[in-house]
């Protein structure tokens, strides 16, 4: 999950630096997907211009859903920081 500061960082900006971090050209079970959330109209918009964006241009489909934010529910730990406890999956992500 991401919070953030409106006046120092857009929604945009964001989506941008995921897109960079982030590919979501592969199926996945719906246990294990990628998504895009937003809580307003003004960031649904954004998201859905980022998934045409990511989309034009290539031959892959993409595979990102854009839905409205709820209840966030934080994995088991065993989930947390899960690159960083793999021994051979080391990814830098900013």
């Amino acid at each position: 999950m991401v919070e953030f500061d409106p006046e120092a960082i857009s929604y945009a900006q964001i989506l941008d630096v995921w897109s960079d971090q982030h590919a979501p050209y592969y199926p996945s079970s719906c246990q294990y997907r990628s998504a895009i959330f937003y809580t307003n109209d003004e960031q649904k918009v954004a998201a859905e211009k980022k998934v045409v964006e990511l989309s034009k241009g290539g031959t892959r489909k993409v595979y990102v859903g854009v839905e409205p934010a709820s209840a966030f529910y934080k994995g088991e730990e065993y989930h947390q920081d899960f690159l960083d406890k793999q021994t051979s999956a080391r990814s830098p992500m900013f």
